[in-house]
């Protein structure tokens, strides 16, 4: 009997997978060089550990950080050599001590002094672990290694489990089942605000979080305490830095230019941090199927100004300014879809032009006063405004074609069939003015085993909404909507909308310690209450925590959950017609979940497992569509709904001092228009499964080359018709598959000199290579719902032309710190 050989054809991106993990598991089988071991803990003058302090070795490329209990582990060749050990940490002096790395093993623990000066400063002391044990802190360090065409930190969020965001233009994301509009993001307790008219990821422009003056990053995809505002899905809580001395930075690249500094006065009473961004996506662009002349252009400028008055009293103002214009004058597009059944090509010639342009500012003022040990309190005035503006007329005459499949067609891949001519003309003149004044006041009392806190917020809305926009769509000489007798125009919307909103909040929480011979458990309990002018509603949103530590201190446990209304913004209360629904109510989410951490080595590397499940159950839901990344709300309180889930996720070394991760998720989130006979149907954010991986990896021997490769995979969302009333009518989009890998090389370091008088200039200078979208996959963002008229009497079919996201592009960045 003769030997079979079968042949089997593996897809493309599942061969990159495969060789992913082939390279992941080569690297750790390869022989490696003898090594030192250090380990040790770090603590302060009174023997409390110390988190988060910066550990490197002088002259190498090499540095690490203490977890929460302030151990800390760290790795280089045992080579004999006098190395020098710095700690340094911010509000501490920094430590220094010699060793010789001719050992396995070294034990060196470090006591840090305080900087009494530093000491000095006020501000409201970060919640600890035992006050939101939802919060997970994000490393900043983290960002500028990330290969991301945004560059922002909304992508290293996507890295996280119950996070998803399937379009590489964008910085917006959605959490658990929920669309972006759910999502709260907070910097120096001031909220920050999203525009309402962007719809695609090229108009976005920057996000407002700069990542250079970022200090501290919390998340929380679900579960989070009652002192965060009335949104449904998460929190982003940001700390921008506290300068202790005068430093800088300088990045630029092809997309993405910035600058800031930070320092202070020689007596430490005044501080100053600022930082300016430009950026151009013009280069993603290019790689779209809709070819033009393409020409963004945005930019931001932020400042952090601190005085002390005394020493227990100090005033701060944080200002904000960001202008992000999109201009776009398209040509043509050329765009196949289908399968191999039914294959169509779609060309398209343009006339006219886009320019869509959003200005934006916020403004506030606060004043830190510590009261006495432990009490605390926090005044904050706030002034935020914006204008948006989009307008475009443009024309688009189309030829859609079938396409020859026949493998053994003479004419394989040409046009055998017109399907539908016709031609669409756009027109908008849109405006929006929206101000937004905010007074806050918080406190926090530490006593005994409680941390006590409490809040009081108001705020005064004012929107002025100015909508005038059409379409006229032709196919084959007969107008959509058909009429055999009128010229009619499809989608008017025609308004004036001026909106006056008052919000009134209160929350008040208390978090009580249980430590029973090295047992932790710690109960967190609090509730808000909030008033919508609007809506006439006074809601009650209990919410509460128990977290339980066993003495190993290597895991924890935690439930967590509550009420999480969110009362209606300007974008929910919107009907499609541009009118305002004077009955819209709240929407409202209550949260339930269970997680688990666990920390543990293995072989030397340290590793964190964390995993949580969770469940919503959703109610007085506002249905919607998506158009892009733009939002459609119903207007209506019409729809129950729940969502469902697991997330998973490993961090650590996977190779020495290299961090590197694996996030898994699976969801299931459904809504149900009241009072119908369809039943439960798919959220438009119903994403099945999202996996992420993040994996770095350097040269033995030489580690100032690093490679950086961020993997992305996640299930299509359901999208529906514009022309049908029925959510459940959808169909999925294809799976989003996206690999982007980076390349850098540190010139110069803290630990690393150079002979150069340029480089000796700057503390650090980091060269970058990336590549985005390195497979070049085709990802789907949106449809093009093309109606085609087939006879006299006007029936017409659809075609859902897909649009996609960027192809494969490179990008040069360099940063250089001093």
């Amino acid at each position: 009997m003769g030997m079979r050989i079968i042949l089997i054809r593996i897809p493309e991106m599942t061969r990159a997978i495969f060789l992913c993990f082939f390279l992941i598991i080569s690297l750790q089988i390869y022989p490696q060089p003898a090594v030192t071991v250090i380990t040790g803990n770090v603590r302060d003058s009174t023997g409390m550990p110390l988190p988060l302090v910066n550990i490197g070795v002088k002259n190498m490329p090499l540095g690490t950080f203490t977890s929460d209990d302030g151990s800390y582990k760290l790795s280089l060749p045992a080579d004999n050599n006098v190395y020098i050990l710095v700690f340094s940490s911010i509000g501490y002096k920094d430590y220094e001590t010699a060793f010789t790395a001719s050992k396995d093993s070294l034990v060196i623990n470090a006591i840090l002094k305080p900087d009494i000066t530093r000491l000095q400063d006020v501000y409201i002391k970060e919640y600890q672990y035992r006050e939101a044990p939802s919060l997970k802190n994000i490393t900043v360090k983290e960002i500028m290694l990330l290969p991301s065409a945004t560059g922002g930190i909304e992508k290293l969020l996507v890295s996280l489990p119950g996070v998803n965001s399937a379009n590489e233009l964008s910085n917006q994301y959605m959490v658990r089942g929920g669309n972006y509009d759910e999502n709260l993001v907070y910097v120096n307790d001031i909220e920050i605000y999203h525009p309402v008219f962007i719809k695609t990821g090229q108009q976005e422009g920057l996000s407002l979080l700069n990542t250079d003056l970022i200090r501290n990053v919390r998340f929380s995809a679900g579960g989070f305490n009652a002192s965060y505002g009335d949104r449904m899905s998460s929190v982003l809580d940001i700390r921008y830095k506290n300068p202790s001395k005068t430093i800088g930075s300088i990045r630029t690249g092809l997309l993405l230019n910035a600058a800031h500094i930070e320092g202070t006065d020689k007596n430490e009473k005044f501080s100053y941090l600022a930082g300016a961004r430009y950026k151009t996506n013009r280069f993603l662009l290019q790689t779209l199927d809709t070819k033009g002349n393409y020409k963004p252009s945005f930019y931001d400028l932020q400042s952090l100004l601190k005085y002390k008055l005394s020493e227990n009293t100090q005033i701060s103002l944080l200002g904000t300014y960001s202008s992000n214009t999109y201009s776009f004058i398209p040509a043509s597009r050329k765009s196949s879809f289908g399968n191999i059944n039914e294959a169509y090509q779609l060309f398209v010639l343009y006339n006219g032009s886009e320019t869509d342009s959003y200005k934006s500012c916020n403004l506030a003022l606060s004043m830190d006063i510590k009261l006495k040990e432990g009490l605390s309190t926090r005044l904050i005035a706030h002034y935020y405004n914006s204008t948006e503006q989009e307008t475009f007329d443009i024309r688009g005459s189309y030829s859609l074609n079938q396409l020859d499949k026949n493998l053994g067609s003479e004419n394989f891949g040409d046009s055998i069939m017109n399907v539908g001519i016709g031609n669409w003309l756009e027109h908008a003149r849109n405006i929006l003015h929206f101000n937004i004044y905010t007074l806050k006041y918080k406190g926090r009392w530490e006593f005994s085993n409680n941390i006590l806190s409490w809040g009081v917020k108001y705020s005064h809305e004012k929107c002025n909404d100015r909508i005038r926009e059409w379409e006229k769509i032709d196919s084959a000489g007969y107008s959509i909507p058909y009429s055999p007798d009128q010229l009619r125009l499809k989608n008017i919307v025609n308004n004036d909308t001026i909106l006056p909103v008052d919000r009134f909040e209160v929350y008040l929480i208390d978090s009580y310690t249980f430590d029973v011979s090295g047992h932790r458990l710690v109960l967190n309990g609090g509730a808000r209450f909030s008033y919508c002018s609007f809506s006439d509603e006074l809601l009650f949103s209990p919410r509460i925590s128990l977290s339980y530590t066993p003495p190993s201190d290597n895991s924890r446990f935690y439930v967590s959950g509550g009420v999480y209304y969110q009362p209606p913004y300007y974008r929910e209360m919107r009907y499609p017609s541009g009118s305002v629904n004077p009955d819209i109510l709240s929407q409202k989410s209550m949260h339930t979940v269970i997680g688990a951490e666990y920390d543990f080595m293995m072989g030397i590397m340290p590793f964190k497992l964390a995993a949580e499940i969770y469940y919503k159950k959703l109610d007085n839901i506002i249905p919607y569509k998506y158009d892009n990344i733009r939002i459609i709300y119903s207007a209506e309180n019409i729809a129950t709904g729940y969502v469902r889930g697991f997330d998973i996720r490993l961090n650590g070394e996977f190779v020495k001092d290299a961090e590197s991760w694996i996030s898994v998720s699976v969801m299931d989130a459904r809504h149900d228009i009241v009072n119908d006979d369809y039943g439960y149907f798919p959220a438009p954010t119903d994403t099945r499964l999202s996996v992420n991986i993040f994996f770095q990896d350097y040269f033995p021997s030489n580690p100032t080359y690093r490679a950086h490769l961020n993997l992305h995979y996640s299930t299509g969302i359901p999208v529906s018709s514009p022309y049908t009333n029925r959510y459940d009518s959808y169909r999925r989009m294809p799976s989003y598959r996206r690999v982007d890998i980076g390349f850098t090389k540190v010139f110069k370091s803290k630990f690393l000199t150079s002979n150069s008088s340029f480089i000796s200039f700057f503390e650090e200078i980091i060269g970058g290579l990336e590549i985005y979208n390195l497979l070049d996959i085709r990802n789907t963002i949106s449809y093009n719902w093309l109606a085609t008229v087939n006879n006299l009497s006007g029936e017409n079919r659809q075609y859902a032309v897909p649009n996609y996201l960027s192809g494969r592009s490179l990008n040069l960045k360099l940063l250089m710190t001093f």
